[in-house]
């Protein structure tokens, strides 16, 4: 590694200069390199790096990544917990199940929507505990990674139940919806999924909502 690229990494991590880190980590053109360095400053105090670190951690693996994803589930950052749940999700680290199922009940609705989606990929046995978090959940960005995961784990009746997210007042909600919908398509269910969907393009809609239908639906 030229010297002078990773004496200016430190000094852009020391300084959280984010956009100067992200052009010196491509001009160093070397994966196993930019892991390393990313893994020196996963303990950043720094709120910003350390939530950029982890969401660049997520295009490399290794079982360092993995311990470094692990320890992330506990960090007080969502956005550093939601980027460890990816982690763990993309590796298909499966003896971390026990720790997604705690992360179901995550503080922040986000966290908690994207440990019900990456369980779909790692816990095919775990249909009954999600139908247990999803009743018990009062908040609809949670909800719709509940829904689309039991959807996904064979419980088809949680259809009408991510198609009534549909009419919430969040464009979150709604996008994610969306987004869950056509991810879950298929002959059984493309025709109650597209009239639902056109149905939602007629409204009034924030331009957002508007921008994702027309890219599924045009």
């Amino acid at each position: 590694m030229p010297n002078n690229i990773h004496q200016n990494l430190l000094i852009a991590f020391q300084n959280a200069d984010l956009e100067t880190i992200d052009a010196l980590l491509i001009e160093l053109n070397n994966s196993e390199k930019e892991k390393q360095i990313l893994l020196e400053f996963v303990d950043s105090t720094d709120r910003d790096v350390q939530s950029f670190v982890y969401s660049k951690l997520y295009d490399h693996d290794g079982n360092d990544v993995i311990q470094a994803a692990v320890k992330g589930l506990q960090n007080e950052d969502e956005i550093v917990r939601i980027s460890a749940i990816e982690i763990i999700g993309k590796q298909q680290v499966f003896e971390q199940l026990p720790a997604l199922i705690n992360s179901l009940t995550d503080s922040d609705e986000l966290v908690r929507c994207y440990a019900a989606e990456t369980i779909v990929l790692l816990g095919a046995g775990l249909k009954d505990q999600l139908v247990m978090q999803a009743k018990a959940e009062q908040d609809e960005v949670a909800r719709t990674g509940l829904y689309y995961a039991l959807y996904s784990l064979g419980a088809t009746e949680y259809l009408t139940a991510l198609l009534e997210l549909l009419d919430s007042e969040s464009h979150v909600v709604v996008i994610r919806t969306i987004h869950h919908l056509m991810d879950i398509m298929n002959a059984a269910n493309k025709d109650a999924i597209l009239s639902a969907l056109h149905n939602l393009k007629n409204r009034e809609l924030p331009v957002s909502i508007k921008e994702v239908l027309n890219e599924y639906l045009d």
